[in-house]
């Protein structure tokens, strides 16, 4: 399984302690970890909402909104979520910190089992408390789906402004969307003219373009011409454009000898900033497609065709309570029959 990010997101729910918890860990296979939690008290688990089946900003932002409404409601939130945070980063420091918890949860999302994912998390859990139950998805992705999934969103598309995208030095040469990388990147501020940035060939580009760069870059583009591997580029220009946020950055980039893209950016998003982390990963991809007689282009389509890997599991403690309820259902019926044909033989015989 080749992925660059994973993210865990759950619920998790103790009778024991009369708590509730929502939270998430977000990596990369052996390297950074990002991981939040809210915990308070279980009576409001009902308030509780959310699909752990959307995105990961979409949670983070119904996190930080369902808090300050917890905040609210309980003022044990605060402490409780406090207390917590501190018992977790306890837990990661133990396991040799926050990289090296990474790995391990790479290592075990990789084994595409979610018993062994359930297990691990459920192990964070036993020290604070017991019976808990848990509902968890993993998601894992690569840099080219993430960057997708900003390329969707038409506030970064130059087709959102008419006036720009229709000057003369913009109308005719194509688009690109550099790659995101929303853990160690950086905003478009920080780039300064000359710096190196991996991108995405959009479109709007020309049959001698094409030519050109399939010439100078093959392994970039597929049998049938798609530009599947990020391209290294060299940023030419920015400038800032005349939004009500002041939040977009139009930038040029010179790809290969002769071709010249432009990009609408957010300054928001976090770019990929330092280009010898995808050199080094281009390079083992390109090992890995040899071995498999496959070129990298293949491999990169192949990829991103695939819908990001999910590994999702009640926890066998859920499973057991209805289990438990079914059992009671039953002999409940068994206690009624009897009382009845003990009842119909007292009284009629």
């Amino acid at each position: 399984m080749l992925f660059d990010f994973f993210t865990i997101k759950l619920k998790a729910d103790s009778k024991n302690s009369d708590e509730y918890f929502l939270g998430y860990f977000f990596g990369k296979p052996r390297e950074r970890l990002e991981y939040r939690f809210i915990n308070f008290p279980r009576r409001y688990a009902r308030l509780v909402s959310i699909d752990l089946h959307i995105p990961l900003p979409g949670y983070k932002e119904y996190m930080n909104s369902f808090f300050q409404e917890m905040m609210a409601k309980s003022a044990e939130t605060s402490s409780m979520t406090g207390e917590f945070a501190r018992y977790l980063d306890y837990q990661v420091k133990k396991q040799g910190g926050p990289d090296a918890l990474s790995s391990r949860l790479a290592a075990i999302i990789e084994e595409n089992s979610p018993d062994l994912v359930r297990a691990e998390i459920q192990s964070m859990f036993d020290n604070w408390t017991s019976g808990t139950e848990i509902d968890f998805l993993v998601e894992t992705s690569t840099f080219e789906q993430v960057t997708s999934e900003f390329m969707s969103d038409k506030e970064s598309s130059i087709s959102s402004f008419p006036k720009i995208s229709a000057r003369d030095d913009l109308i005719s040469i194509p688009e690109v969307y550099p790659i995101v990388d929303p853990i160690d990147g950086t905003s478009i501020d920080e780039f300064d003219i000359g710096d190196p940035l991996f991108c995405t060939l959009l479109g709007n580009l020309d049959d001698e373009q094409k030519q050109s760069l399939m010439g100078e870059m093959p392994d970039c583009f597929d049998a049938e011409g798609k530009n599947t591997v990020p391209i290294e580029s060299t940023l030419v220009s920015k400038e800032l454009l005349p939004s009500p946020s002041k939040n977009h950055v139009l930038i040029k980039v010179q790809i290969g000898e002769s071709v010249t893209a432009k990009s609408i950016v957010l300054r928001t998003i976090r770019l990929m900033y330092d280009p010898s982390r995808m050199r080094k990963r281009l390079r083992n991809l390109q090992e890995s497609a040899q071995k498999d007689s496959m070129n990298l282009a293949d491999v990169m389509s192949k990829m991103t065709d695939q819908r990001s890997n999910r590994l999702s599991q009640t926890s066998r403690t859920e499973k057991k309570k209805h289990m438990d309820f079914a059992l009671g259902m039953l002999l409940t019926l068994l206690l009624v029959g009897l009382i009845l044909i003990i009842s119909y033989y007292f009284f009629f015989s």
